[in-house]
């Protein structure tokens, strides 16, 4: 089992436990392969969340590096338990965000660590960091206000940024994205369509998973919060996808929507079948926020999707410089081909393999 998108509360404020103990819990409940993807620094206060405000940029910068240093420790210490990958989660805002991100991901950056107070010398040590080996490229704000924060801000963002209309809020989303996607490659496309996350606090707009049938049966018995899609937003949704299957990039099917009270995993059934119908590579993210959120809604209610949907086989990173051996020479192993471009520095230090669904060994919750 694997997931490529977590975070911890030693590196991010909202939420909880140390990274450490997300690793662990990622071993008690068998994973092969665990992504470490904390969100990258924010560079202008004005990006700062509202539970940030005891913290400058210059904090994020040194958190961010602080995490890198701690996640090759673990991932040196647990080695021989379980394979993790050192990510990033981006954080875009615009076109500048693209050299922030590549500026991340290259090879021998260094830190500088400030003597303490009761060392001989007040040089400062430039520590080399590990590298980053792959991204999940995400978009949580739309125009600088944030989508998934809070119901008050995506509202205020229905306001500002959609001018009151849903679909204009969509179709900004849906464009920042595709930018993000051709600057970065990500080798991991996290929560495609994350700005459906508060669809049900609109009112006077219909729900549905895009099809007429027993539609009114669904919306009765689930906390749904999809909506049809426009003709044109689907022309930028399926640009957006594309794109993606081009590179060679992944999907994660990210199972915290549920905790949102979506009706299915991101990305919603309607944008999946898609994918599906050009055979798009997805794979698996528990997006945890914490070690009690690892597996979490894996089994049964994304095991379930899964079958729903009729997927036969799922995708993950594996590290180049150590190759996956479990079952050496077996086809459900196999190597497949990428095609970002080197400026993007997507797919440098990881490679993508495929393993059968019904080989999945599901955590099951207590």
């Amino acid at each position: 089992m694997f997931s490529f998108h977590s975070h911890s509360g030693q590196f991010c404020m909202h939420a909880k436990g140390t990274l450490e103990q997300v690793v662990q819990s990622a071993i008690d409940r068998r994973f092969t392969t665990y992504g470490l993807s904390e969100h990258m620094p924010r560079y202008n206060p004005d990006q700062l969340y509202p539970e940030e405000s005891h913290l400058t940029v210059q904090d994020l910068e040194n958190m961010y590096d602080q995490f890198l240093q701690e996640a090759v420790r673990l991932q040196s210490k647990y080695q021989d338990q379980i394979c993790l990958l050192i990510g990033l989660e981006t954080e875009y805002f615009n076109r500048d965000s693209i050299n922030l991100v590549r500026t991340l991901r290259q090879p021998h950056r260094q830190y500088q660590l400030k003597p303490s107070a009761s060392a001989d010398s007040t040089t400062s040590k430039a520590i080399e960091l590990p590298q980053v080996q792959y991204i999940v490229g995400s978009l949580h704000h739309v125009h600088g206000v944030p989508l998934d924060f809070s119901q008050e801000l995506y509202l205020e963002a229905l306001e500002t940024v959609g001018k009151g209309s849903w679909e204009v809020l969509f179709q900004e989303y849906f464009d920042t994205q595709f930018e993000m996607l051709q600057g970065l490659e990500p080798e991991v496309v996290g929560h495609l369509d994350l700005v459906r996350i508060f669809f049900g606090a609109i009112k006077g707009c219909h729900h549905s998973h895009g099809h007429e049938e027993h539609a009114d049966e669904r919306e009765s018995n689930q906390n749904q919060s999809q909506n049809r899609l426009t003709e044109e937003l689907w022309r930028l949704v399926k640009r957006n996808v594309d794109f993606v299957i081009g590179y060679g990039g992944l999907f994660e099917l990210n199972s915290r929507a549920w905790k949102k009270g979506l009706a299915d995993a991101y990305p919603q059934r309607d944008i999946l079948e898609y994918i599906l119908s050009k055979n798009g590579r997805v794979t698996l993210s528990d997006d945890s926020h914490g070690p009690d959120d690892v597996g979490m809604y894996y089994n049964p209610e994304l095991k379930r999707y899964l079958e729903q949907m009729n997927i036969q086989q799922v995708y993950y990173l594996a590290p180049n410089q150590k190759p996956y051996t479990q079952g050496e020479g077996d086809t459900r192993h196999q190597v497949y081909d990428t095609k970002a471009s080197a400026e993007t520095g997507s797919f440098q230090h990881v490679h993508v393999c495929a393993v059968p669904t019904a080989s999945l060994n599901f955590y099951h919750s207590t």
